[in-house]
This record gives structure tokens, C-alpha cells and sequence, in this order.
């Protein structure tokens, strides 16, 4: 679950953040739901969630996939930066479609650090050039 710098994998916040994104459209996850938007197999989800839930970022409760205080951390952060990304790369005039799939890609290569410190840099640059 964690690369050497300490932070989840990329497999590990994926899943996490569509779980946090099912919840908020609809207000449960299943795995089947997981399942359908990552394109992967039930038994993927279930062995992902085993380990997600051994790590205290989900809990499986009936068929309830609910994220723990620690996964909606991690989750929040994910899909922030992903968001992020693809509204920097959209502005930049690159295609929604493919905005979104890398920026899904770019969301994992930032240590927290350095994409608030490119956040707020970012947010300055663009504050200072409206008022101009």
C-alpha cells in the first residue's frame, strides 16, 4: 500500500477516490460499482478492498463500501489533485477526455508538498494577472 516516500500507491488511491466520487453521485458503494467505473473485475475489487480494509482505509459493511476517517483523507487528496490537473490541462485547451486520463495519471507523480506549493503558485500567478 505505501511507495518508499510513504504515500499510498497509485492502485491503492484509485480506489479510493471512486469509491469517495460513487458515494457522493449516489450515497453507497457497492463493489460491483467499483467494479463498472475501474473497468476491472468483482474479484479485483473484493481483493483490493480486502487490502484496502486490512490497511483501515475502507469498511465493507453488508454491501456498503464506506471510506474510514484515513481513506477519506487520502481519497479527498487524490481527487483533488486530480482535479487539479485536469481543469490546469483543460484551461490549457487540451481535450476534456483526455485532460481527465491524465490527470488521473499526474495525480500519483506529486508528493503532497510539492502540489500545494504548485497549487498556491499557480493561484497566485493567475491572481496577479487578473489585475492587470
Amino acid at each position: 500500500m505505501r511507495r518508499e516516500n510513504g504515500s499510498a500507491t497509485e492502485s491503492s488511491e484509485d480506489y479510493l477516490e471512486v469509491i469517495l466520487v460513487i458515494r457522493q453521485e449516489s450515497g453507497r458503494c457497492r463493489n460491483v460499482d467499483i467494479a463498472e467505473r475501474m473497468g476491472v473485475t468483482k474479484p479485483s475489487v473484493t481483493k483490493a478492498l480486502a487490502r484496502l480494509s486490512a490497511q483501515s482505509l475502507v469498511k465493507v459493511v453488508g454491501r456498503d463500501v464506506r471510506l474510514t476517517q484515513k481513506g477519506l483523507c487520502v481519497a479527498r487528496a487524490t481527487l483533488d489533485k486530480h482535479e487539479f490537473f485536469k481543469r490546469l490541462l483543460c484551461d490549457a485547451g487540451v481535450d476534456a477526455r483526455l485532460a481527465a486520463r491524465e490527470a488521473c495519471r499526474m495525480e500519483h507523480c506529486l508528493s503532497e508538498d510539492s502540489f500545494q506549493r504548485l497549487a498556491a503558485y499557480l493561484g497566485n500567478r493567475r491572481n496577479e494577472g487578473d489585475s492587470r
